[in-house]
């Protein structure tokens, strides 16, 4: 089997030198390739995309990332990336939504760096590999292995700053696991839409709070092509900002979502500011997160959606 083994940074690829306070990227993919248990049967492709940490990415690295790994996908039957923990969800999202469905695509990464005690960065790597080789592996979509475990991308999420178990899937539980030498899965990915790979367009994301500020909000939103709302609960924005959202959404993109890590937008209340009030309004409802809604908004975007499209794009994507 013919595996890339596409390298980007991240602590993964940190050590800590001698006398040194903290750590840097040290690590390239032959380093990686060389802690790698590989079956003789395999070949690995090495690549050194780059050496950054992932706090660094954007849209447009996710875009020029998408394009080597369209290519390589013609050459491999499987590819594992490693990557920083930072925006690893926003990577394999973005991926997810762009690359064609046809070899097993794997992000790991590590919470520790190389030199440090309890380093994460091996076991994650040869689970990831471990991962790409089996067969059931086939037509998910990208995916995240970390900790043992195995996260759709649609559902994958950082929610531990500091330990390994740095990912969780936050509205289905994770896809499945690594037990020793075994890839198990407990359910099936569901489609969604896919998209040409060009993003395109400012967002502007708002996590609505206590004392938000509306001059500062409707100033923001004047500068963007897209808005991004964090909402109250099931989607309720506070009565002062109301005023704003009409006029922001007459001639541009409003998206809601909620700051609550689950569950979606829906409430069965009739007050100003709620669920069913923005019914009727020129707003789309998310059922991703805002890290999420923000790649798939400027894909729709730079895919020359409509705004009847965009919102049949969002408002459908697990119908």
């Amino acid at each position: 089997m013919k595996i890339a083994l596409v390298s980007t940074g991240g602590t993964i690829a940190m050590a800590q030198g001698t006398c040194q306070d903290a750590s840097s990227l040290s690590y390239t993919a032959e380093f990686f390739v060389r802690k790698l248990a590989v079956l003789h049967s395999d070949d690995i492709v090495v690549v050194n995309y780059s050496q950054l940490p992932s706090s660094h990415f954007d849209s447009g690295y996710s875009q020029n990332l998408a394009d080597r790994l369209m290519k390589l996908q013609t050459e491999v039957q499987g590819i594992v990336i490693t990557h920083g923990t930072d925006t690893m969800e926003e990577t394999a999202f973005y991926l997810d939504l762009v690359l064609p469905n046809s070899v097993p695509v794997v992000l790991t990464g590590a919470m520790m760096a190389g030199t440090q005690p309890g380093y994460d960065g091996v076991v994650n790597l040869q689970n990831a590999y471990r991962v790409v080789r089996e067969p059931n592996s086939a037509n998910k979509g990208v995916l995240i292995v970390f900790n043992r475990d195995i996260m759709s991308s649609v559902h994958a999420a950082k929610v531990e700053s500091e330990r390994p178990c740095a990912f969780g899937s936050v509205q289905t539980g994770k896809l499945g696991a690594i037990n020793g030498n075994e890839v198990l899965y407990y359910y099936e990915t569901k489609p969604h839409i896919q998209l040409g790979n060009h993003p395109n367009g400012k967002v502007f994301l708002s996590k609505l709070h206590y004392d938000i500020e509306p001059s500062l909000v409707r100033y923001c939103c004047s500068q963007v092509d897209i808005v991004i709302f964090e909402c109250f609960g099931g989607g309720r924005v506070p009565p002062k900002l109301l005023p704003i959202i009409d006029d922001v959404s007459r001639d541009r993109i409003v998206i809601l979502t909620t700051r609550v890590l689950g569950g979606h937008l829906y409430d069965e209340y009739s007050y100003e500011g709620s669920y069913h009030y923005f019914l009727s309004r020129r707003v789309i409802f998310s059922p991703l997160n805002s890290l999420k809604s923000c790649l798939l908004a400027k894909l729709c975007l730079g895919n020359g959606m409509t705004f009847n499209e965009m919102k049949k794009a969002f408002e459908g994507f697990f119908r």
